[in-house]
């Protein structure tokens, strides 16, 4: 936050189910976008990019150290192990000293400590205004920020001696070993009285900053060691519109000081960029006289709440210090000793048991068995001893489900026989884990299943490899028999050829969503949709569709602007009981769409038709789902109306069409 920055520096100057026989699931690996980066910063990029997948811990802490010289200093992480029981599980330290007049580094000895006891480090930089060095030029916007990339000028000179400062201490960095998580010209979207030198300039501009950046760095000076993050204010707009493109960033981030956390903005924006997602800076508001919080009345805990509800794909978060750091604030233990939360201790980037892909808002669920009050009705097959409801190990709440076991077993088993009827829903998952000890092989995979029927015929979702992380094991229910009739549904565990020794498997969580309810599919008509700023249309047409063989269009003229397209109910209907509302859109490839269309979901609810949205994703010809968690939405007893809000980027023109697919609730 800017205005954090200021005040800190001044003072002080984050399936369709497979029946029987299904090959087993391979684990895609994330690679950096620098080719040539070492093999321990290659793991954990790959590492954090599979968090989201995991069952249970899945989100690294972190804490700001400070920015380097007198100002950076390990207290406040040796305070917050006191308060919570926890270190941090990531460090962050700025290279920004003495007002950001110059640049250092010796907070790396520190740095080097961190990464050798198993933790992550970060390195920022508040780095000086090429023009005008110092604390007051840190927040004058710089004019000739296109003279960075032209050593020849007198900016560029200067900029050029920063640069070689910074790669210095990241050198360093490199020649001990070290991984960084570097995150460079930071809430770049911001502008006015406050932001950063770097701040609201053009945005091409700043994109070729970044990149002959980059490749100074990576290339010229030989820095392997780095993980580029992109990391936009949430309070801002166009967090997207800056970013550098996916060959020179590795991590997306936000940093967001929002007074309730679960109201972030930016979320849908920065992970529709596949990359993965972290929470670069957090921390409470600023009071807007003082530009420092208020002493001792944030809470962090529910950071960790809005996390697990609302921003499910997050990999790490990064807690500012001093009067922003939840040693003074409140909730700290809440958020450390959170089930999602990883610490020092619980990081291993040599362990990752799932599959990678882009992150998935999670389905809202109903809980079948969580193993909180005993075993539920499950038992084990082939097991050595139990199964046992046990609290070693979680994926939610406190208990799992637990049974010792041999490795040299083909096939284990813990399941429940008795006869259930899963017929009002359509996906089933359950966490699944294995334990550390045992020599596992090539690993252990998983597979949920279930028989159903007089025959008892088995369908299951197909072989997960699974770990001491847990994986999450789903299977969609369309298109299994007898759903009526389920006999048995279990986890089948598979130890790999050459394993040996005694282990421990655990299940949790086993939860079942229902279908979602159809708002739009328009394979018969309109389904009541309307449009509104738009030129012609809509119509249902069958040229595009994300589902089925229709969506619906309309022609828009992008220099006009916003164009919507939306369903009104002249009388509220009542909503209520649905969590998220989903829907995908689309721009047609003609029309000179400038830096890009953006669409948001909206809903209009309340005795006043109040507006509410998902926050903006960018679309294009090839379709993106909008995703809306509900939870914010207060009163959807009176929706009286939701759509989708397309806005041309500034600069757009000429005639276009718009799309939407696939609206539901559930």
């Amino acid at each position: 936050m800017f205005q954090k920055a200021r005040a800190a520096l001044i003072s002080a100057l984050v399936l369709a189910p497979l029946v029987v026989a299904v090959p087993a699931a391979s684990a895609a690996t994330a690679a950096p976008s620098d080719p040539q980066a070492t093999e321990a910063t290659g793991r954990v990029l790959d590492w954090l990019s599979h968090l989201p997948g995991r069952a249970g811990n899945r989100v690294v802490s972190g804490l700001f150290g400070g920015y380097s010289g007198s100002a950076f200093s390990l207290a406040q992480t040796e305070d917050l192990k006191t308060r919570t029981g926890q270190y941090p599980g990531l460090i962050a330290c700025d290279y920004g000293s003495n007002g950001s007049s110059t640049i250092d580094s010796s907070c790396n000895a520190d740095l080097k400590n961190w990464s050798a006891k198993g933790g992550l480090v970060s390195v920022s930089a508040h780095v000086p205004n090429p023009a005008q060095p110092g604390i007051q030029g840190l927040y004058t916007h710089l004019d000739n920020f296109q003279q960075l990339t032209d050593p020849t000028t007198t900016v560029g000179a200067a900029w050029q001696r920063t640069l070689d400062q910074i790669a210095t201490g990241l050198a360093d960095l490199n020649s001990a070993g070290v991984p960084v998580l570097f995150r460079p010209f930071h809430e770049m979207n911001t502008s006015g009285t406050g932001a950063f030198w770097w701040s609201g300039q053009d945005r091409a501009t700043y994109i070729s900053v970044w990149q002959y950046t980059y490749r100074y760095l990576t290339q010229t000076k030989g820095l392997h060691n780095l993980l580029w993050v992109y990391s936009p204010l949430c309070g801002a707009g166009d967090r997207a519109a800056y970013y550098p493109g996916d060959a020179y960033t590795d991590v997306v981030g936000l940093d967001c000081y929002p007074t309730d956390p679960a109201a972030a903005q930016g979320y849908g924006e920065l992970t529709a960029l596949h990359k993965p997602f972290a929470f670069a800076e957090i921390g409470p508001p600023n009071d807007p006289t003082t530009h420092v919080p208020a002493p001792a009345g944030y809470d962090y805990g529910r950071w960790a709440d809005a996390i697990r509800t609302r921003f499910p794909a997050t990999t790490y978060f990064l807690a500012w210090n001093d009067k922003w750091s939840p040693t003074v604030q409140l909730g700290a233990s809440a958020l450390m000793n959170d089930r999602w939360t990883v610490n020092l201790g619980g990081i291993n980037p040599a362990a990752r048991t799932d599959p990678a892909g882009p992150p998935r808002p999670p389905a809202p669920g109903t809980a079948l068995e969580g193993f909180e009050n005993g075993l539920d009705g499950w038992g084990g097959w082939h097991t050595l001893n139990g199964p046992w409801a046990v609290n070693e190990w979680a994926s939610q709440q406190s208990y799992s489900l637990k049974a010792d076991v041999d490795l040299t077993q083909p096939e284990i088993y813990l399941n429940k026989v008795a006869r259930q009827d899963l017929s009002a829903y359509s996906t089933l998952s359950v966490d699944a884990r294995t334990a550390p000890w045992g020599n596992r092989a090539a690993g252990t995979t998983a597979k949920l299943y279930l028989r159903t029927g007089a025959d008892k015929t088995w369908y299951d979702s197909g072989s997960t490899v699974v770990g001491p992380d847990g994986a999450v094991l789903t299977m969609s229910l369309a298109g299994v028999a007898d759903l009526t009739d389920v006999e048995e549904i279990g986890v089948r565990f598979a130890p790999a050829p050459g394993a040996s020794g005694q282990s421990s498997v655990y299940v949790d969580n086993l939860t079942a969503t229902t279908p979602a309810s159809t708002l739009g599919d328009f394979e018969t008509g309109l389904d009541g949709w309307g449009g509104w700023q738009i030129k012609n249309g809509p119509w249902p047409v069958t040229e595009w569709a994300a589902q089925g063989t229709h969506s619906l269009k309309a022609d828009v003229q992008l220099e006009s602007g916003e164009a919507f397209l939306l369903r009104h109910y002249a009388t509220p209907v009542d909503l209520s009981g649905n969590l998220t509302l989903t829907a995908t859109a689309r721009t047609a490839p003609w029309g000179n769409q400038a830096a890009g269309t953006r669409a948001k979901l909206y809903v209009k609810a309340g005795a006043n038709c109040d507006w509410y949205d998902s926050g903006t994703y960018p679309v294009d010809a090839n379709g993106t789902q909008l995703y809306f968690n509900l939870a914010r939405v207060p009163d959807l007893t009176k929706v009286c109306e939701l759509g989708v809000d397309f806005v041309p980027a500034a600069g757009a023109n000429g005639q276009s069409s718009v799309y939407l697919d696939a609206v539901s609730m559930r």
